[in-house]
């Protein structure tokens, strides 16, 4: 496709050799229906939804945990909740709100839902918060809403950044995965690891430092100063800094995946009291090899905001 209103030529399939001229069986054919200028603007928001995902899923395919349904995509949806995105929690169809339609970080966070709830026990809470009186962006939410939410938030930020890295998708500049500071889960309101495990920030903040690749150089700071990012603090360079005991090799969206786990380890997030941020790191425990016991209390304390301990007091550097 290529016009005044789409200055560019998208990938839709790229096959490497010659491809001789035949059908192409689109599967529903994605592209039509519309008219006039609606049809040129649609085909292109179609196009880039299809490559955004293709490379997404097989991405998420290529570190060993593919997606275990079809996803399917309605954008723009013709069916929102007070104008937001969302996705299904029986069927996992993804349906993006006319406001996000070109939205990547939207569609990925999206995705993250389409993901992980297959691989869950519990996630019909997201549908009971946003048909009851509760919302699935509340300051305090259930904590099965707060994970779900949290972990999608983590994901679009994460794939974003490891797709951009390798190339995969542009522009080049992708959504940080790094670690928030403790000062800015104050800012928000997440005051204490109960606050944490009720607000999508705090499980977001969990899996960012999960996924952190040099623990123990990173610091959190107090929960007072303007710093959005743990890294805005600076680095701890102390000695004996080379610590053997801090996780290491866990740094890749692929550690995320493994806990939340798979169709034959579903992760219970059912019960009205669950999961906490503590449940998450042992979880973390069973899960990962290169993780312990002792690192899930550790982490535990890590994303506390109320805690002034750095990693480097847990980890001897």
């Amino acid at each position: 496709m290529l016009g005044p209103s789409s200055p560019e030529w998208y990938v839709l399939k790229d096959t490497d050799d010659l491809w001789h001229p035949g059908t192409v069986d689109l599967k529903g054919e994605p592209f039509g229906g519309e008219d006039g200028d609606q049809a040129t603007g649609q085909a292109r928001t179609d196009a880039q939804d299809w490559v955004l995902y293709r490379k997404a899923l097989d991405y998420a395919g290529s570190l060993g945990y593919p997606f275990i349904n079809d996803v399917t995509v309605n954008n723009p949806a013709s069916i929102t909740f007070n104008d937001n995105s969302w996705t299904d929690t029986v069927y996992h169809g993804i349906h993006i709100a006319p406001k996000s339609t070109n939205s990547r970080w939207v569609m990925l966070h999206e995705l993250g839902h389409a993901w992980a709830y297959p691989r869950e026990v519990g996630e019909g809470c997201l549908a009971d918060a946003v048909l009851g009186a509760d919302n699935t962006h509340s300051q305090s939410e259930k904590p099965c809403v707060a994970f779900n939410e949290g972990f999608a938030d983590f994901f679009a930020s994460k794939i974003d950044d490891e797709m951009t890295t390798a190339g995969l998708i542009a522009p080049s500049d992708p959504s940080r995965s790094d670690p928030y500071s403790r000062s800015h889960l104050v800012s928000e309101g997440v005051l204490d690891l109960d606050d944490a495990s009720h607000n999508e920030l705090g499980f977001d903040q969990a899996f960012r430092v999960l996924t952190q690749s040099d623990i123990a150089h990173e610091l959190f700071g107090d929960g007072l100063g303007p710093k959005f990012w743990a890294s805005g603090n600076g680095t701890y360079t102390g000695s004996n800094c080379a610590s053997m005991a801090a996780p290491k090799g866990l740094d890749g969206l692929e550690t995320a995946l493994k806990v939340v786990g798979d169709s034959g380890d579903q992760f219970n997030v059912q019960d009205a009291d669950r999961p906490t941020i503590a449940q998450l790191f042992d979880r973390a425990d069973e899960r990962l090899s290169k993780f312990d016991d002792w690192d899930a209390t550790n982490y535990e304390q890590i994303v506390d905001p109320a805690n002034d301990d750095e990693p480097h007091d847990y980890y001897a550097c």
